[in-house]
């Protein structure tokens, strides 16, 4: 069967370089299509199954599946995130998350499926450990019930001090993932999954370690084991939080324009993009201009703009023995304001440099190549310009500007600040 699949510009090659198998056959379950993640997901490269039945992927046990669901294919129905067991080539067992639908011909005729496959194995591995270590910790938690209360009273104070500042944090953090508008389903399905997997990954890390303290047999590492799994836990909330903020992002109308504060704006990103144990040990220096305090932007997609520079630049100085941040603002002549972000990591190799803010572009070994073409469009809507060039004595600068605000001078002054200290 010729493949029915329609593709947007350029969609084969997000099918080619998708995380996710995709998989199309013929209503009689023949294997017409299969991209490289199902070469990677199934061990099985395209000439060893197109033209071949999809049901030699079916698990022992589990062979009656898939005519079940060819069947409803053939009736016009969809499954989606339908959760099973499919085979590898070598013979083990891969745990798969399932979505399929109908392909239709020009006529309306359904002549294939379309199936889209996720590989959930280490997630079902993780669950299952999370699961083991909840059961052990509440067993171990009931027997230290007396000797953690005392512990409990002295960290309360601490606790609601910190939600208080976490809460604002949030509350940034939600408004920031609604400023990215991405117009292409593609986009914001990259986005969503880059978004996604930060958290995730920390559960598991927090998750790991909480197994390594238990394994350890020792008593006084109970606290630290309590504490490592509501990491966990606040990771995955996280996790959900951020595709419930996405979903309601859709729904947002149109973005908002005022008068705002470049400090305030520059301040509350730069809070944002220091979360997370990648920002250890970076100076941050702030230098703003006292012509330079006010700007018309729509504050959430500008700290948008400021999160995702600030973040690439840390990571741009990982591994550097110097690693200073800085953030500039300056009144230009032609009533503009100009931000610039700056890093003092190796530089961009020219051939990254000249395509650098072109979508799916990117520096980093696991980058979607989205945040600066974002950026880009966010700066440009708001009449503005965003352009880089080398740092002096290493590094590289990012530069934007907005439409200045007419106000009052106002002396903010500059200072040096470093955002562990005191930790």
């Amino acid at each position: 069967m010729a493949s029915s699949l329609r593709y947007w510009p350029s969609s084969a090659a997000i099918v080619e370089s998708s995380n996710d198998a995709i998989i199309s056959t013929n209503l009689d379950g023949t294997i017409a299509t299969w991209n490289r993640a199902a070469e990677v997901i199934f061990g099985y490269r395209p000439q060893e199954v197109i033209g071949r039945p999809v049901f030699l992927l079916a698990a022992p046990g589990r062979e009656d599946e898939m005519p079940v669901i060819i069947d409803q294919i053939k009736r016009g129905q969809r499954i989606q995130h339908y959760e099973t067991v499919q085979r590898h080539k070598d013979g083990r067992q891969i745990a798969i998350s399932l979505t399929v639908s109908p392909i239709r011909a020009d006529n309306g005729s359904i002549v294939g499926a379309s199936k889209i496959a996720r590989d959930i194995t280490e997630r079902k591995r993780a669950e299952a450990e999370l699961h083991r270590l909840n059961e052990t910790l509440e067993q171990r938690v009931a027997e230290r019930t007396a000797e953690l209360e005392e512990l409990a009273r002295k960290l309360q104070a601490e606790i609601v001090e910190r939600e208080r500042a976490d809460a604002r944090l949030q509350q940034l953090q939600s408004e920031l993932f609604h400023a990215a508008r991405l117009n292409a389903a593609g986009q914001m399905a990259a986005a969503l999954a880059h978004e996604l997997n930060q958290p995730l990954a920390a559960a598991v890390n927090f998750v790991r370690a909480a197994q390594r303290l238990i394994e350890s047999g020792s008593c006084a590492e109970i606290d630290r084991v309590s504490r490592l799994m509501g990491e966990a836990a606040g990771e995955v909330l996280r996790a959900g939080e951020i595709m419930r903020h996405l979903r309601d992002f859709v729904r947002r109308g149109a973005a908002k324009r005022g008068v705002e504060r470049v400090v305030t704006m520059v301040k509350e990103a730069s809070s944002l993009a220091l979360i997370g144990a990648g920002a250890s040990g970076v100076q941050v220096r702030f230098s703003f201009d006292p012509n330079a305090t006010r700007v018309i932007a729509d504050r959430i997609q500008i700290q948008q703009v400021l999160v995702n520079l600030m973040r690439n630049a840390i990571e741009a100085m990982t591994g550097s023995g110097r690693r200073e941040l800085g953030d500039t603002t300056a009144l230009l002549a032609d009533e503009t304001t100009e931000f610039a972000v700056a890093d003092s990591g190796t530089g961009l190799a020219a051939e990254i440099a000249d395509h650098l803010f072109e979508p799916f572009v990117s520096t980093k070994r696991n980058g979607m190549g989205l945040g600066l073409s974002i950026c880009r469009s966010i700066v440009e809507a708001h009449g503005g310009g965003l352009r880089t060039e080398p740092n002096e004595g290493g590094g590289t600068i990012f530069r934007f500007t907005l439409p200045a605000s007419p106000t009052t001078g106002e002396n903010n002054g500059s200072r040096t600040h470093d955002p562990h200290r005191g930790r």
